[in-house]
């Protein structure tokens, strides 16, 4: 999302000082060390100290700080399942994909959001593996999918790869899944695709939008809105430019808790456990910054305003009444526009409700599914 580049990356600018900082505190204690300022050095040796196990071991404070103890949740942590695939696709790129559940039931096929990958579906997979055959897909780029050799992220690429997952797994009537990126996903095949409209038996969108992020979000809308060709544009292309650089800050930002300050304030709502928005970080930081830039790009022309009532297929549209990302009146648009559309509210919920609100979703989810028999 595009709000989460500028976030992440007034994260990564504050990690790079942490250690000029930290040298210039080191070099004033030994420039005035047994001098008659020594008072003076040793507060700079102490400062220095500080700020350098800050900088290697600050998440750990950051994370129990910003989150809630919930001694009954049940933890994320990253999975990765023996039945698996890869798909070649004619642009160079690979999709990689896992199988979880029965192969006789209903499928599931689950696209989830950008600076993420099927790890995001944790809650998701222990809660559905049982009952139902569970497809997930790591998005061009992101998980274990290799890059595009045309470099194209656009939101019509990724219908096309959803489009060929659908069509090499040979599922009949699956549900499609989608979080955040994932749902423009979805709803762009259906737009591009009328005629698999009649073959989907589902869909549940979960946080998303049905145009271009920037005019949906929650915080600073018309500022955005505003910046997005003379600010977000040159800003995503010094990202592609800086990617190596970039990367590296990012992973000092996971590491002195930086990014999980941002993860917070926009994805969460605060009844996160620290295991939860430790994991959700990690799955950001381990994404490219060249990648999520290239997708922010995609999503910048990214629009189905017009098509969505000619989509017919049953939807559930699931908001969250925090979401700082996708405020929840473009899910009411998406309730109102597509013919068979449900909505459900997650309360207390942000951006990451698969994972803080997961049991409240899921349950929802079944709901929807089962109504579908």
């Amino acid at each position: 999302m595009p709000l989460l580049i500028l976030a992440y990356l007034i994260a990564d600018l504050l990690s790079i000082a942490y250690p000029i900082i930290a040298y210039y505190l080191w070099r004033e204690w030994y420039l005035f060390d047994d001098t008659p300022s020594d008072a003076y050095a040793q507060r700079c040796l102490y400062g220095a100290i500080a700020l350098l196990a800050f900088i290697l071991l600050g998440r750990f404070l950051i994370k129990a700080l910003l989150s809630t103890n919930r001694p009954q949740e049940p933890e994320p942590h990253m999975f990765e399942s023996d039945k698996h695939d890869t798909l070649k696709r004619p642009d160079g790129s690979t999709i990689h994909i896992e199988y979880y559940g029965p192969e006789d039931r209903q499928p599931i096929i689950f696209v989830h959001g950008w600076n993420a990958s099927i790890k995001n579906w944790y809650y998701q997979r222990t809660y559905f593996e049982t009952n139902y055959r569970l497809i997930m897909m790591d998005l061009p780029g992101l998980g274990k999918s290799t890059r595009p050799t045309n470099r194209d992220f656009s939101l019509d690429k990724m219908a096309a790869d959803l489009k060929a997952v659908i069509e090499h797994t040979q599922v009949r009537n699956p549900i499609l899944w989608g979080h955040s990126i994932g749902g423009m996903t979805i709803l762009t095949l259906l737009a591009k695709a009328p005629n698999l409209r009649q073959m989907i038996k589902g869909v549940i969108l979960q946080h998303t939008t049905y145009t271009n992020p920037v005019r949906t979000i929650l915080l600073f809308a018309p500022l955005m809105t505003a910046i997005q060709k003379p600010v977000l544009v040159p800003l995503c292309w010094l990202l592609i430019i800086l990617s190596p650089l970039i990367w590296m800050s990012r992973w000092m930002s996971y590491l002195n808790g930086n990014a999980h300050i941002m993860t917070r304030l926009l994805t969460f709502t605060g009844t996160q456990t620290a295991k939860q928005l430790d994991f959700s970080t990690l799955l950001s930081t381990l994404a490219p910054p060249a990648v999520t830039a290239r997708g922010v790009l995609g999503m910048f022309q990214y629009d189905v305003t017009h098509e969505l009532p000619s989509i017919m297929v049953p939807t559930l549209v699931v908001t969250a009444n925090k979401d700082r990302l996708t405020k929840p009146v473009a899910s009411e648009y998406m309730h109102q526009h597509l013919p068979h559309a449900q909505l459900v509210t997650v309360a207390p919920g942000g951006h990451q409700g698969l994972l803080e609100r997961h049991q409240q979703v899921n349950e929802a989810a079944e709901t929807f599914i089962r109504s579908l028999s």
